[in-house]
């Protein structure tokens, strides 16, 4: 059999419409090499449309590869650095709880609403359960000083009811411990707020922490 030229060959692929990407699939020339030996050929439109469809196609798989590839780098970073927390002390939870009541409740807040009490309000399952578990081990607090109230998108039983089942489901609590109910217009998603009961001093307390932390100048 006669050997085809690799030129010849190429060109008659590039006359054809495939791109240089699919014409090095089956000739081992340098681009540059391709791009010599094609200088004269023009193609049509058809050809053209084809090769930019390619070329958009190449860029979205690029992309998608790109993409793939830095969310496992990020779930392999956060795997290990979650395995850096270890056990945490009942110090460390007081801290935690103190500022993440600090960043919720305090900021921007008047003197006037500590004496409603201790509100925590999320749409975080996680630190809802962190909160609790706080309350539970820091403020000893009890199941029955706790009122849950949930906050919906839209006026609707359905949605009402799922949302009811999805936080029991996240704290653990009983239906009865849902005692309130509001819509919320302009949000979509369901949130819960944690009320302790008769917790004013409660609240006037982890005032207190906050402000000490804040004052703090110490170094870390």
């Amino acid at each position: 059999m006669k050997k085809t030229d690799p030129k010849d060959f190429a060109t008659e692929l590039r006359k054809g419409g495939y791109s240089y990407s699919e014409i090095q699939k089956f000739c081992s020339v340098p681009k540059s090499t391709l791009s010599y030996w094609f200088r004269g050929i023009k193609l049509s439109e058809p050809q053209l449309v084809r090769l930019k469809k390619k070329r958009i196609e190449a860029v979205q798989r690029g992309s998608k590869i790109r993409t793939l590839k830095t969310h496992k780098a990020i779930e392999e970073i956060q795997k290990t650095s979650a395995k850096d927390i270890g056990q945490i002390s009942k110090r460390e939870l007081w801290l935690m709880g103190v500022v993440l009541y600090w960043r919720e409740r305090l900021l921007n807040k008047q003197d006037s609403d500590l004496k409603k009490g201790v509100r925590f309000t999320s749409s975080d399952p996680n630190l809802i359960k962190l909160f609790l578990k706080w309350l539970e081990g820091i403020g000893r607090v009890k199941k029955e000083e706790i009122s849950l109230d949930v906050y919906i998108g839209k006026n609707s039983p359905k949605l009402l009811n799922e949302a009811v089942d999805y936080w029991a489901n996240v704290t653990g609590f009983s239906q009865a411990n849902f005692s309130r109910y509001y819509v919320l217009k302009k949000s979509k998603r369901s949130l819960l707020r944690v009320r302790v009961k008769g917790s004013s001093m409660l609240a006037r307390q982890i005032s207190g922490w906050a402000n000490g932390i804040s004052k703090y100048r110490g170094d870390i």
